[in-house]
């Protein structure tokens, strides 16, 4: 019989994302975790956080005006970004 303790749900979701997820997906989660960090108020409701992509952060929403008001914040979203990941990996935004 092991001494060992059974592993916490939250240690084995990161086995396993550590396993078959790229990193670019990791911090994707990560993200959307922190969300109310990233967007203010109703933005955070009405934009998706999509995927990055060779520094692009791509997010989606169904509204032109909630495109135009995540546009106009896009240098604090990019820097909150990557505050929350801890390094550079946001370099750009694109909403579609």
């Amino acid at each position: 019989m092991s001494n060992k303790e059974p592993l916490s749900a939250g240690v084995l979701a990161m086995n396993f994302l550590n396993e078959f997820i790229s990193q670019e997906q990791k911090d994707v989660f990560v993200l959307e975790e922190h969300k109310e960090k990233i967007l203010p108020g109703k933005l955070q409701e009405k934009i998706q956080i999509v995927t990055i992509s060779n520094g692009s952060l791509l997010l989606k929403t169904a509204s032109s005006v909630w495109r135009a008001e995540a546009m106009a914040i896009k240098s604090n979203i990019i820097a909150a970004c990557n505050n929350i990941l801890g390094k550079i990996t946001v370099k750009s935004v694109k909403i579609g």
